[in-house]
């Protein structure tokens, strides 16, 4: 008999409690001024190529599906808050099915369903109520059961049936609200909070935090680095958001009418890990500039691009750029290439002393591209000629002048350049040589056969050494083939001994760039 009894009650329990949970329609009407159903990107169209119509169904629940009966339904999306159900044209009537909830079937429309314009729903899911919360003070912070809902008016908030504590705050305003919610409520309740200044129980609070951090209170950004306000006493919690970090939450006590200031933790950066392995092994490495960074072994480092530049000695620097991931490993191999002492591509110019018949100090200038080298130099006659002495030619053979002479050149040459090694290399040269010969002194106060001239073609050898980066030792020896002599040259060579061409070296220093 007992046993009978419990089910008996098991069953009545059931039964009212699934009819309370009845689903129904408690509001459906045209949303004259919304445009959705009729705008490009939102409107839809049905097998018939209409344009639909548009639902917004309100409901606190998702997971429903729906049936159009003969004419169907053209589309269904979930958006935030709300269902949105496309319908044909001249829609009639509607079920509904929720697999807690139940069926809802052939609900039928109270107007008639135009395509292109929207409409509102509210489904009753048979639980509780909807209301509309107002408060005191236009746009306090609404809080049901401890929740944060938003700012006042709370329109269409479906409450469960049962005693709800509801909870309306603005600045030092604040007011709280216990609410029965039972099945002989209106479907659309109003509940409106009324509030009091509560300055007593506030005090000023300021929260800081490093890196300019994004500060999170009750869901929403208030601050970038620093927040102050005004809580109520009690304990709260921020949250610290960055890009690539994880966020942080702090926790804070306000103590009423004192000045309140919290140091909020930072967010901990995503990090990754970059690996390079360098050859030569000992290669040095910045990034960044000049912060240096040990590559011996993997390195961790914060979420990021970062620029690595590469060093070592008789090395050539070179710079990679690199992203580090969160929670990748970013790996790269790096090969120096040895510096190139001997260029195959620079300019440059410098001086020698040249050994010849009449040495002189020769300025060079030139170029290396690709290995073909162009120079240009001006030798400074420094030695002089023995003494060359002049007699009248009218067969008495007086003495006229005795003359010393310098001889200086302009030289032209082109050679190519074969490397040897990282600091030698030979270039074999030919060019011209333009010689001139000028009176270094006398001793009758005349001068003969000053600016004598020659053309020579000048063979030869540049060999160079490079003993640092950027500067040339260099032996160059060279013949030089008379070409042509003027007369005076002539005369000079043939009589005085003085020669043109003939074997010549410089020996001096290039500095290159």
């Amino acid at each position: 008999m007992k046993r009978l009894l419990t089910f008996i009650v098991s069953c009545l329990a059931s039964t009212v409690f699934t009819m309370a949970q009845k689903m129904d329609v408690v509001d459906f009407r045209l949303l004259e001024t919304d445009l959705t159903a009729n705008t490009h990107g939102t409107l839809k169209v049905d097998q018939n190529g209409e344009t639909a119509a548009l639902i917004k169904i309100q409901t606190p629940e998702r997971g429903f599906t729906f049936d159009g009966g003969s004419l169907g339904i053209v589309a269904t999306e979930e958006h935030s808050g709300e269902i949105w159900l496309y319908v044909p044209r001249r829609a009639m009537k509607l079920t509904v099915q929720h697999k807690d909830y139940g069926v809802m079937r052939d609900y039928n429309y109270p107007i008639s369903i135009e395509g292109g314009r929207t409409y509102e729903m509210f489904i009753d899911i048979g639980i509780g109520r909807y209301v509309t919360i107002t408060s005191q003070i236009a746009r306090s912070t609404i809080y049901i059961d401890g929740e944060n809902v938003g700012e006042a008016p709370i329109h269409n908030r479906y409450l469960s049936y049962g005693t709800h504590s509801i909870r309306a705050q603005k600045d030092r305003f604040e007011g709280e609200k216990k609410v029965m919610i039972t099945t002989g409520d209106n479907q659309h309740r109003l509940i409106s909070i009324e509030q009091r200044d509560m300055s007593d129980h506030f005090g000023n609070v300021t929260v800081t935090v490093d890196n300019r951090a994004d500060i999170f209170f009750e869901g929403k950004n208030v601050g970038t680095g620093l927040w102050s306000t005004q809580l109520r006493e009690g304990n709260y919690v921020v949250e610290t958001r960055k890009t690539d970090c994880d966020p942080v939450k702090t926790s804070f006590t306000v103590v009423a009418r004192r000045q309140n200031n919290v140091t909020a933790s930072a967010p901990v950066p995503h990090t990754g890990w970059l690996n390079v392995y360098t050859r030569p092994r000992n290669a040095t490495a910045t990034y960044n500039g000049d912060n240096p960074i040990d590559l011996s072994e993997t390195v961790t480092l914060p979420v990021g691009t970062y620029q690595l530049e590469f060093a070592r000695r008789g090395y050539e620097p070179l710079k990679r750029e690199y992203r580090v991931r969160h929670n990748e490993v970013t790996k790269d191999t790096v090969e120096l290439q040895r510096t190139k002492y001997v260029k195959p591509l620079a300019f440059y110019f410098g001086g020698a002393f040249t050994v010849r018949s009449m040495s002189g100090a020769t300025a060079f200038l030139g170029a290396v591209i690709k290995g073909h080298d162009l120079q240009a130099g001006y030798t400074f006659g420094l030695s002089a000629s023995d003494p060359v002495y002049w007699y009248t030619d009218d067969g008495s053979y007086d003495y006229r002048s005795g003359c010393t002479y310098k001889l200086s050149s302009v030289s032209v040459r082109y050679g190519y350049q074969f490397n040897l090694s990282d600091k030698l290399a030979i270039t074999p040269q030919a060019g011209v040589s333009i010689d001139r010969l000028t009176v270094a002194d006398n001793d009758a106060q005349q001068s003969y056969a000053d600016g004598a001239s020659a053309t020579c073609l000048t063979v030869g050898l540049k060999l160079l050494y490079v003993p640092f980066e950027h500067c040339y030792l260099f032996l160059a020896p060279e013949y030089n083939f008379a070409l042509k002599k003027d007369a005076n040259y002539e005369r000079l060579s043939s009589s005085a001994n003085i020669p043109a061409g003939g074997v010549a070296a410089h020996i001096g220093v290039l500095v290159n760039f």
